[in-house]
């Protein structure tokens, strides 16, 4: 019955996709819905409301309804970046198939917020299509007291804001020798000369001298966080934490103690490259640095995802202010892992055979490095015709006497294929998962050693051991100090009485194969009991009889 609603559910993505290639929010949510009704592992709940008035849903994966261990999977954070929606979402059908993933449901639980920004989920599916990361909140980008008053305009009524490329003695941006249809930066080392403007899509409304600045975008959720956050940055917010949608998550975040690691499916990459430790910046008053053991620990992460899931060719994408990846790690003392998911592939260029080497002494002239290069090169390759709107001359009443062109890549292709692009993608991050979640701390308790000191007097000696890949949990809670540590407790019966030994001991993160000892010297007959662990590994119950 369980494998018939399975692939109900599988069907259900299928027919959906095919329709419309991306999943819709309103789909989402519909379908969503279907699971946790038809699957005991799958719970849905709303956790909050986007500024649009559109709920937030939080999918938890679990065998008990008790609190386990768990990881926690964030994507559609910014509202560019819709890839991670979708590769998050279906990833839930892939790991449901997964019987090593449902034998680790036993011990661990999983949590996925496909979507933080449904306003920005939305707009992805506009008739008129202009890229989007922020929510539904009116905002000055400008910062001048109005509201929109500078928005695009679609000059060529082609559907899409794209950008104007207009031919000027002051422009800094000229043709890419490998594609014409891009432009880059001139590079006077180089002694390049620029010869075009490159703007937005429409016309300077407010007179300003600036183009389409203050289109009232929203905010980007994904800059409104906590950790250095970046006051009067557009797309930030008013103020930390301003929006809804972000407190909705750190709600959550924060509500469940028991979440060891978080993943987030954005535009930020440190699992291919595992964060550095910073000794000064680990040290001062506000920590800006991984901390040394879990900087280890991330090495090994890192070996899971690139060696181990072959998960390989990875962009360098930094960390920006105000994300949620880095609040995760620095103010929650979560361990928390960012990659985009998806990348454009590297397109092997078949080398003319009558091409010669450069001559003994002389360096071969670099060709340039240039994303939307790659990225034309990719979708060349794949036939794919529909992503890039052709330079066409137009009339602007902003620049008479001007030759002013409008064109450009459409709005969001570059970072989101089209989904059958996807599929090798949510195979080996599904199988990332699974390693991740296996890799979390196993804690183990040995069996109770019990010594007769004297006449109904005992001791009593236990070792607890972590057997995982990672630590109890990260270093970085010891200073958050938000964290709960292990705590060791002896339970004893009325008639017993503690000669030695600590009621309730508490000790900070254990690292991978490191263990610790309690012993109790206890006077009396009778039963005891010993717990122990923290939220981060689950408690372990051990009862000894006395006697």
């Amino acid at each position: 019955m369980k494998q018939k609603l399975l692939l109900f559910f599988t069907m259900c993505f299928a027919s959906v996709f095919a329709q419309s290639d991306y999943e819709s929010y309103e789909n989402l949510s519909k379908n969503l819905k279907i699971l946790s009704a038809s699957n005991k592992l799958v719970t849905v709940a709303s956790i909050g409301k986007s500024s649009g008035g559109k709920d937030i849903w939080a999918v938890t994966l679990s065998k008990s309804k008790q609190a386990k261990p768990a990881l926690l999977i964030v994507a559609g954070i910014d509202g560019s970046y819709q890839v991670g929606t979708q590769i998050s979402y279906q990833m839930i059908a892939s790991l449901l198939k997964s019987n090593q993933f449902l034998n680790l449901l036993e011990e661990k639980t999983v949590y996925i917020i496909p979507t933080v920004n449904p306003d920005a989920m939305v707009s992805f599916f506009d008739k008129n299509q202009k890229l989007k990361s922020g929510n539904n909140t009116k905002s000055d980008d400008d910062r001048d007291g109005k509201f929109g008053e500078d928005t695009s305009e679609d000059l060529n009524n082609d559907g899409f804001i794209t950008q104007l490329r207009i031919e000027d003695v002051t422009g800094s941006y000229l043709e890419s020798t490998e594609d014409t249809r891009v432009l880059v930066k001139a590079d006077a080392s180089k002694n390049q000369i620029g010869k075009y403007i490159l703007i937005s899509e429409g016309f300077d409304t407010d007179k300003d001298g600036s183009f389409n600045e203050d289109g009232s975008d929203g905010v980007n959720i994904d800059k409104n966080f906590t950790f250095d956050y970046a006051p009067f940055e557009k797309g930030a917010g008013t103020y930390i934490a301003s929006e809804s949608e972000t407190r909705a998550v750190l709600d959550f975040l924060y509500a469940n103690t028991n979440i060891h690691t978080v993943l987030t499916f954005g535009m930020h990459n440190n699992l291919s490259e595992t964060p550095k430790f910073d000794s000064k910046n680990a040290s001062t008053r506000i920590v800006k640095s991984w901390l040394e053991n879990d900087v280890k620990a991330a090495e090994n992460v890192t070996k899971l995802y690139t060696v181990k899931n072959e998960i390989k060719n990875t962009p360098k994408l930094p960390m920006t202010k105000g994300n949620f990846s880095q609040t995760a790690y620095y103010h929650a003392g979560k361990f928390s892992f960012s990659t985009p998911g998806w990348w454009v592939p590297k397109v092997e260029i078949a080398k003319d055979s009558t091409e010669t080497k450069p001559s003994k002494g002389k360096k071969e002239v670099d060709k340039e490095s240039n994303t939307d290069v790659a990225y034309l090169k990719w979708a060349d390759s794949q036939n794919l015709n529909n992503v890039f709107v052709s330079w066409t001359t137009i009339k602007h009443a902003d620049f008479p006497n001007k030759n002013v062109q409008v064109g450009g890549f459409k709005p969001y292709v570059i970072n989101n294929p089209p989904l059958k692009f996807l599929s090798e993608s949510i195979t080996k991050h599904s199988n990332f998962v699974v390693s991740l979640l296996d890799a979390m701390p196993k804690l183990e308790v040995s069996l109770p050693i019990v010594e007769k000191v004297n006449t109904n007097l005992y001791r009593v000696t236990i070792n607890i051991a972590n057997k995982g890949l990672m630590p109890t949990y990260a270093e970085i809670g010891d200073k958050v100090r938000f964290t709960s540590r292990i705590k060791t407790e002896i339970v004893l019966n009325k008639s017993q009485s503690l000669v030695s030994g600590r009621k309730i001991s508490f000790r900070n993160t254990l690292q991978p194969d490191e263990s610790q000892e309690y012993s109790w010297l206890i006077s009396g007959l009778g039963k005891i009991t010993l717990t122990t662990g923290c939220a981060t590994t689950g408690v372990k119950e051990i009862n000894v009889d006395l006697k």
